[in-house]
């Protein structure tokens, strides 16, 4: 397939055109399934560019009424998904988080016998209030628990994945009661074709390796996944248009699905900004981009006056909503 017309189906599928902008935060989230969320602002301009009226405030609003969860998922990083979608997705991809991270807890004298200390004694203090990061932290510092470091980190991930903790206001904690109850019964292989089609509905045209990066599940799983989509060559494909709608120039967020969703980025990020976008660390800079390739990047400005160019207007517009 060629490079044109992988942007062009990205950008309506991906929702970066006009004519598949939404009108709230939660129907972004949900049409991804997942969005990367290692970097909290940034992340919100990726939910933020993507509605019909860009709001800052609307996507933290959706975050901190939960609406929308930011947890550990996929790979075991930090996504956003639907409250929705939380009870079958965690479901499904604790046991890759605890595949991914028993080693480092074996390491770090995260035993058993402390991890259920840990949760015992954070349930408690959740049961009834937010808890910021530091507020966890001096708590179990009390108890003689896991509250600095690596092995702290560790602990939140082993909390979210065991549904003791998800994301609340402005970046802090509470516990999962205020999430509806699961009425899906996905048994696992449903679990894992809904994740497989929600992939595939916001980043097609895409392969079997780029689903397996983006998921974290293995090429066996994967397929099953798969294995209902229509194909076309190497890519798993939705009804292919040709879209003369493609938006010249988009200043991305920092980790945008559009970079990161895929395990081949060259039709989107041209070598010479490979090193540019993406450091030797994994992070992922804002890049900006003109027909759908990386043609720079760009950091948060301190002065909003301070972007020149039309390209800007609906980020400016997004900002100034606060």
């Amino acid at each position: 397939m060629d490079a044109k017309t992988v942007i062009e189906n990205r950008f309506i599928n991906q929702k970066l055109v006009a004519s598949s902008w939404c009108d709230s935060p939660e129907k972004i989230v949900f049409h991804f399934g997942a969005m990367q969320s290692q970097n909290y602002g940034q992340s919100l301009w990726a939910v933020g560019s993507r509605l019909i009226t860009p709001s800052e405030l609307a996507v933290k609003q959706a975050i901190d009424h939960g609406e929308i969860i930011r947890s550990w998922l996929l790979r075991g990083t930090i996504h956003l998904f639907s409250a929705k979608d939380y009870h079958w997705m965690m479901d499904l991809i604790a046991p890759t988080i605890d595949k991914i991270c028993k080693p480092y807890r074996a390491k770090l004298g995260l035993t058993e016998e402390v991890l259920h200390k840990g949760s015992e004694v954070v349930a408690e203090f959740v049961a009834e209030q937010v808890a910021t990061r530091k507020d966890l932290a001096a708590h179990l510092a009390t108890m003689d628990l896991p509250s600095a470091g690596i092995q702290f980190a560790q602990l939140l991930v082993y909390l979210s994945s065991r549904k003791i903790i998800c994301s609340g206001p402005d970046e802090s904690f509470r516990n999962t009661k205020h999430i509806p109850a699961d009425t899906t019964n996905f048994t696992r292989e449903e679990a894992i074709k809904e994740l497989a089609k929600r992939y595939i509905q916001s980043h097609a045209p895409a392969t079997l390796k780029d689903f397996c990066f983006w998921s974290g599940l293995n090429v066996t799983d994967a397929k099953v996944g798969l294995a209902d989509s229509p194909k076309m060559g190497d890519f798993y494909i939705m009804p292919l248009v040709e879209n003369s709608s493609v938006t010249p120039t988009i200043p991305l967020a920092g980790f945008d699905e559009w970079i990161i969703g895929y395990r081949d980025r060259s039709v989107v990020l041209p070598e010479t900004w490979h090193d540019e976008i993406i450091t030797k660390n994994g992070i992922f800079r804002p890049a900006i981009i003109t027909d759908g390739k990386v043609v720079g990047k760009w950091e948060k400005p301190k002065k909003l006056a301070r972007l020149e160019g039309d390209y800007w207007d609906r980020y400016i517009q997004f900002r100034n909503m606060l």
